[in-house]
């Protein structure tokens, strides 16, 4: 067997496998033992079937089996060997491949167009004009979180109807009704509440709660402006790169593997955004592999064990108990579609911890209503207003993901 490579652009190139009966005829003679061994064929006793008759009957289909694995096979250990970073997936050269005839023909030539990653430079340039919002807390939030938590913490104030009081509220029409709601005396504004709601922070003035509340709502709007941040950095990114692409290989890969999902019209029409998110996949694995980004196992399950399992204190269980918890996260990791949402967003936590430290932002403080308002015109569609993000990971290049990643390890 035999494969070489002829360059056809800069950025494509045309392999070619040739394959004779040297290559296949172990495997073609094993599986036709092996089937005369086990096939059942009416007038003849198992294992005494005619080698010539097996032939016949599935010599064809055999030797077809066993040429795509030797193609299939090649193109991933080339591909392995010669360390090419290639863009999606080998396509077959509809030009150059013969039509095969398994019945006669015992050598074969096939022929694949390969889209090759480019050579590029991330900017590295630290202020690329992104301007990072933070949400300002004005008092009415503070009144709001301050009245919501007095109440949490606040005593039940003992009635005859066991501990609930019956009140009288007015629907829109005038008419009366009754609702059972639980007696509560707010928790006093004092240095045992201020330290209750905050432990470990030994406050005593009324202004010092406040400001801590201030602080630690502003800090709950952080995931939410850092999903905007991070959409701004990666088009940034991605406008500044220079970064030639293979642009009809990708744009047939993408008619032949998207699923039926769009239609070749439909992908030329929207062509431009295609090729921004694969920019975008190239840079970011540029990031990760140059800044020994990783996310191992053990990441993955300390997640879990932190946010999924934060109910539980592990330090306080025995042996036992922390072994059955071990085998929930065991369970969980059995999830791949979980596990790979988990995987991507530590992921992502990582790339803007370094982000973070290596670009420039121009700060801009805003109310919540005018964040809502950007954040809507900068991303209609994707925009929630939640506390989270999720992505989805690949381990391969050219996946249409807007905006999710995949990371080469």
């Amino acid at each position: 067997m035999n494969v070489s490579k002829e360059s056809t652009s800069a950025l494509t190139a045309l392999l070619k496998i040739e394959i004779g009966p040297a290559d296949y005829a172990p495997a073609v003679e094993k599986q036709i033992s092996d089937y005369k061994r086990k096939a059942n064929i009416p007038g003849f006793r198992p294992g005494h079937i005619p080698t010539g008759l097996i032939k016949k009957m599935y010599g064809k289909a055999i030797l077809a089996d066993e040429v795509n694995k030797l193609i299939s096979d090649s193109l991933m250990n080339y591909i392995r060997d010669e360390k090419l970073d290639i863009l999606g997936n080998p396509l077959p050269n509809l030009e150059k491949n013969p039509v095969v005839d398994f019945e006669n023909q015992d050598s074969f030539e096939f022929y694949f167009d390969l889209g090759l990653a480019p050579e590029f430079s991330i900017p590295v340039e630290k202020d690329l004009g992104i301007e990072k919002y933070t949400i300002l807390v004005d008092d009415e939030m503070v009144n709001k979180y301050i009245e919501d938590t007095r109440n949490r913490f606040g005593k039940p104030i003992p009635t005859e109807t066991d501990d609930a009081v019956v009140v009288a509220e007015t629907t829109e029409e005038g008419d009366a009704k009754e609702s059972k709601e639980p007696a509560v005396e707010p928790a006093e504004m004092n240095a045992d509440f201020f330290n209750s709601v905050y432990p470990g922070l030994d406050l005593q003035r009324e202004e010092d709660f406040r400001e801590q509340v201030r602080k630690d709502a502003s800090m709950s709007f952080s995931a939410e402006t850092d999903k905007l941040l991070f959409n701004q950095i990666t088009e940034a990114l991605v406008k500044n790169t220079e970064m030639p692409l293979p642009d009809e290989f990708l744009k047939r890969w993408l008619v032949e593997h998207n699923d039926g999902k769009y239609t070749p019209e439909e992908i030329e029409k929207n062509y431009a955004s295609f090729a921004d998110s694969m920019k975008w996949q190239l840079i970011e694995n540029k990031l990760i592999k140059e800044n020994d980004i990783e996310v191992k196992d053990e990441d993955i399950r300390n997640y879990i064990r932190t946010y999924m399992l934060r109910q539980v204190n592990m330090g306080d269980m025995d042996p036992e108990m922390q072994k059955r918890y071990d085998s929930i996260i065991d369970t969980f990791m059995q999830n791949k579609e979980q596990v790979q949402r988990i995987n991507d967003q530590l992921y992502n936590g990582k790339l803007m911890d370094y982000f973070k430290g290596n670009i420039t932002f121009q700060d801009k403080e805003v109310t919540y209503d005018e964040y809502i308002k950007i954040a809507s015109a900068t991303h209609p569609h994707d925009h929630e207003h939640e506390h989270d993000h999720e992505h989805e990971h690949d381990h391969e290049h050219g996946h249409d993901h807007d905006h999710d990643h995949g990371h080469t390890h």
